[in-house]
């Protein structure tokens, strides 16, 4: 065979081999890599979560439960790196963080999303819960109802999705909070007997008009200065939640059973990093988020209960409003409500939600 007849008898050999090849199919080397659903659902992600509380508290506990289910129901796909104690950051930029991609989750308060969005002020309002001082249950799942409502919870979680933030949980990791004092002749049995007392409020925009409206006068100090406050008397007394004060140790003598404000514990992720997940990771995040609800709520109450007791056992007096005492209360503090209907925007819509 002549160098010309070789030639092409192999062009025609490589059109044969050509044709008998069906169009799309992989060439050497690319049948071994998977197409790109497959890629997704081998692959792992890790979730960066900051948060500015210590690992013995509920912050980070609840935070090691979350972690915990999460891999179990993705496969070990999906898991979170936690930075307790506010290692990367104090907790008041944790939510700016978040926006600009430094870091993927927060376990953070409503105090300080309300800073974000004055819509979180709404935990921050008395009575707005109905409750049974002898059953702290009843608050727990009244709050949970409205938390799990489309006009309540819903409308938050809305809001906060238009603003670059996926709320995956509206926890929360103590009882309401109730005015306690450092004396037992200060014991506190209705807003009237509250007159002229100096109290420490969490601030903001609502926990000074509370104050106010009890009569008494609302002081500011910093969470790591309370306790030498209340020893040294610069102050009667303050609001805050039985577990904190139980685990704290403050220097208390009494306190009365009266929801002046209602701090829930939400956990946040990036919208647009909960959107690059693929959706089974997605569903995880969302199914864990409310079952960590739940799984609060039992915690909770239980360390609620415990936190009663041992407070009676050492010596605190706890007073336990009679029903028509509720309703002077809720009487007394109505001003902290108007304070929150004219301030925040969508507010009058959320106070109808709660008065329906």
């Amino acid at each position: 065979m002549n160098k010309n007849h070789f030639t092409s008898f192999l062009l025609l050999c490589l059109v044969l081999v050509a044709c008998g090849s069906p169009a799309g199919s992989p060439q050497d080397g690319d049948e071994k890599r998977p197409a790109s659903n497959e890629s997704s659902e081998q692959e792992s992600y890790v979730l960066t979560l900051s948060h500015g509380y210590p690992t013995s508290s509920f912050m980070h506990t609840f935070m090691e439960w979350f972690d915990e289910e999460v891999q179990e129901r993705s496969d070990g796909r999906l898991s979170l790196e936690i930075y307790s104690n506010g290692q990367l950051m104090p907790p008041d930029q944790e939510v700016p963080a978040i926006l600009q991609g430094q870091i993927d989750m927060t376990h953070t308060t409503s105090p300080v999303l309300a800073s974000f969005d004055s819509l979180w002020n709404v935990y921050e309002l008395p009575f707005i819960f109905d409750y049974d001082p002898q059953d702290p249950a009843v608050f727990l799942e009244n709050r949970m109802e409205f938390n799990n409502s489309d006009e309540g919870g819903g409308k938050i979680r809305e809001v906060m999705e238009e603003r670059g933030l996926k709320v995956l949980s509206l926890s929360f990791i103590d009882m309401f909070g109730s005015v306690y004092t450092t004396d037992s002749n200060n014991l506190v049995t209705g807003p009237n007997s509250a007159a002229g007392l100096r109290l420490r409020s969490p601030g903001g925009l609502i926990g000074p008009e509370t104050v106010s409206a009890m009569g008494a006068s609302s002081v500011t100090i910093a969470g790591a200065e309370v306790i030498t406050a209340l020893q040294q008397g610069i102050v009667d007394g303050l609001l805050t939640t039985p577990i904190y004060a139980h685990d704290a140790k403050l220097p208390v003598k009494s306190f009365s059973l009266v929801p002046l404000f209602n701090s829930v514990t939400p956990l946040v992720i990036s919208q647009e990093k909960f959107e690059s997940l693929p959706e089974d990771l997605q569903e995880v995040l969302v199914k864990t988020g409310q079952e960590l609800e739940g799984y609060a709520m039992e915690m909770v109450l239980e360390r609620t209960k415990t936190a009663y007791r041992t407070l009676e056992n050492d010596g605190v007096e706890i007073y336990y409003p009679t029903k028509e005492e509720i309703e002077e209360w809720k009487d007394a503090t109505m001003s902290a409500k108007s304070v929150f209907e004219n301030e925040v925007e969508r507010g009058t819509e959320l106070l109808k939600t709660l008065q329906e």
